[in-house]
């Protein structure tokens, strides 16, 4: 019996990674390697409860305790590989690792870290932050998070900052808080395949590191989630959310926004007319620019070296991990909200869209509520 604890990082294919083992739960089982079932959405409540974040994901702390106990009981009642997992795990610092792994002090524990390019990952981040309700240009956030790192120890008391994107994606951190609980050689660095690579290639490369047998699920059959919006996509939905923060067109709960924005605008309408090519195409899809090459250039390099002077196993092509970057003379991740696109009136229907579904009955009532953190960041 041994544990393998994915903790993400976020935007690594953590999503594309837990539907997978989802789908294929009951193949898995009949492999010899559980996925455990406690209820809808239990891996998250666990990992929100382990952090201490409840509150933060519009959660009660009834909601969530007891959870991770229930997981672990479920893996240690198994007798064989357990995959256990989530990104809201990979910022858990040194004193939330010795606990999460406390109810598992006598069992094998591998970790796994994946990671994906910083140029790749500062558009992803971005473009997450913009599909949950933010109106931030891409120069806005350089300037606020990818140039405002003042590093890993200078927190506010000493007039510091670690902006939310480098507390996020700093791998090489990732890696050292939770090798003081597990030794380094069982702290496994997986690299998300470069641009072009199918995705069943993150599958490949995550069996190796947890030691099961890649051919017991068909990679194929789940599709990455999160798909990317275009430049101009982004900017419509950036005039949309300005819309709704300022309530011209009415306002929206957290449930309503993520259920008819974000869902079916953003992830359904938009990405399906980028890939049409009728707002904006895959070719247009935001890449971090060239003059970004120094600062996330140098992380890239100190981890590196980090990385190099550890024990931690690699999967991957660590020459993945250089950013993926725009041309000198590319175009800047910032556009111009499309011709013949009205924000107000978009806006607006999304509104009236909601308020039908309200009285028709929500669709999803019974997803975690998150509502604290969205209101924020629609406020901020």
């Amino acid at each position: 019996m041994r544990v393998v604890l994915h903790v993400g990082l976020p935007k690594t294919g953590t999503t594309y990674l837990q539907s997978l083992m989802a789908t294929h739960r009951d193949a898995l089982r009949a492999g010899g390697v559980l996925h455990p079932f406690l209820r809808p959405g239990a891996m998250f409540h666990a990992a929100v409860e382990l952090r201490g974040s409840a509150a933060k994901f519009g959660l009660a702390d009834s909601d969530v305790a007891g959870t991770w106990a229930a997981l672990c009981e479920r893996a240690r009642a198994h007798d064989g590989p357990v995959l256990l997992g989530h990104e809201v795990l990979a910022g858990a610092t040194p004193e939330q690792v010795a606990a999460i792994l406390a109810p598992l002090a006598d069992v094998e524990v591998d970790v796994v870290v994946t990671a994906r390019d910083l140029g790749r990952q500062a558009t992803a981040h971005w473009q997450e932050e913009v599909k949950l309700g933010d109106t931030r240009s891409f120069a806005a956030f350089e300037a606020g998070e990818l140039r405002a790192d003042s590093g890993r120890d200078a927190g506010p008391e000493a007039g510091g900052v670690r902006p939310h994107y480098w507390h996020a994606q700093d791998w090489s951190w990732a890696l050292q808080r939770w090798s003081t609980a597990v030794p380094a050689s069982r702290v496994h660095l997986v690299v998300c395949p470069g641009p072009g690579r199918e995705p069943a290639e993150l599958w490949r490369r995550f069996a190796a590191a947890a030691r099961i047998d890649p051919g017991l699920v068909d990679a194929d059959t789940v599709a990455p989630a999160n798909p990317s919006l275009g430049r101009s996509e982004v900017a419509l939905l950036r005039a949309v959310n300005a819309e709704l923060v300022e309530g011209r067109a009415g306002r929206l709960d957290r449930d309503a926004y993520l259920r008819v924005v974000k869902r079916e605008y953003a992830e359904g309408e938009l990405a399906a007319r980028g890939s049409e090519g009728t707002v904006g195409a895959a070719s247009d899809r935001p890449r971090a620019p060239y003059r970004l090459a120094d600062v996330l250039g140098d992380a890239t390099d100190r981890w590196l070296a980090e990385l190099a002077a550890s024990d931690h196993p690699v999967r991957g092509d660590l020459a993945e991990l250089r950013p993926v970057l725009g041309g000198p003379d590319g175009p800047d991740p910032d556009a111009p909200v499309p011709p013949g696109q009205d924000p107000a009136r978009i806006a607006a229907g999304l509104v009236a869209r909601a308020a039908a579904g309200a009285a028709a009955g929500p669709e999803d009532a019974r997803r975690p509520r998150r509502g604290g953190l969205f209101r924020r960041r629609l406020r901020g």
